[in-house]
């Protein structure tokens, strides 16, 4: 089963749950297209930060979950476009909130069936674009990182994350029934070590920001508080990697032969 496939069903599948169960929550609404993200430039350094305010998205979705939805993709494509124009030189990537990302947006997969194949092949670009920027690249994981979110994680050349004990790392598509596509698997396969294989793609093991440092998917692990100044001073430090626009050439050039 395809994963566009598998996710429609399974949102619709969790959607009658919840309503059968009486467990939704309610929050206030938020207008759809409203700005998830913000992006600066912090000594050569493009900052992108996804934004943790209270409220939902129409189709229900929490917008401080940073699911992937198509206002996601366009808006981090659009920070993209914004680092390159500027001519960073490294890019940083973290969120508000509890939540770096938590994969999917299965409601909005649910609400929009005859997108879900659009919104997967959206979702493996924008991670293509990632994995492959010209320019180092640094994830500040300010909290969980599943499904799909974990693979966005995966894709940045460096990860921190927060070291605390309830921000997982998981992929859980043995749980729901999903067949991740080739390319996902592949780019787990490349940013992970043999030995996680087995436990991560097929057991959906969780993983603690303090393990993930053992197995070298994250290259610290300080206190939230600590979490983005740390992520700043990695990234500064990579900024001759891609100091002027020979040097990002060769870098995408690279990571295209890397990862191709």
């Amino acid at each position: 089963m395809s994963m566009a496939k598998a996710s429609s069903r399974l949102a619709r599948a969790w959607t009658r749950f919840r309503l059968g169960q009486g467990c939704w929550r309610r929050f206030s609404s938020v207008r759809d297209d409203m700005d998830l993200i913000t992006t600066q430039i912090v000594d050569d350094v493009a900052v992108v930060r996804f934004l943790s305010p209270e409220g939902q998205f129409s189709w229900g979705t929490r917008v401080w979950e940073h699911r992937i939805n198509p206002s996601l993709i366009k808006q981090v494509n659009k920070s993209l476009d914004a680092a390159e124009d500027a001519g960073a030189q490294a890019l940083l990537v973290t969120g508000d909130g509890k939540f770096f990302c938590n994969g999917m947006d299965l409601q909005y997969i649910s609400a929009n069936v005859n997108q879900s194949t659009q919104i997967q092949t959206d979702a493996e670009k924008l991670m293509c674009r990632i994995l492959t920027l010209g320019m180092p690249t640094v994830a500040a994981l300010n909290g969980h990182i599943t499904a799909a979110g974990a693979m966005l994680g995966l894709s940045f050349d460096k990860r921190l994350m927060v070291g605390d004990s309830k921000s997982l790392f998981f992929v859980p598509g043995i749980d729901i029934g999903l067949v991740y596509s080739a390319g996902m698997t592949e780019l787990m396969k490349s940013k992970m070590p043999l030995a996680m294989w087995t436990d991560v793609l097929c057991m959906g093991k969780r993983y603690q920001s303090d393990e993930l440092r053992k197995y070298g998917i994250v290259e610290a692990t300080p206190p939230a508080g600590e979490l983005f100044d740390a992520a700043l001073e990695l990234a500064k430090s990579l900024r001759s990697k891609g100091k002027d626009e020979k040097t990002r050439d060769t870098m995408r050039g690279i990571k295209n032969n890397l990862y191709k």
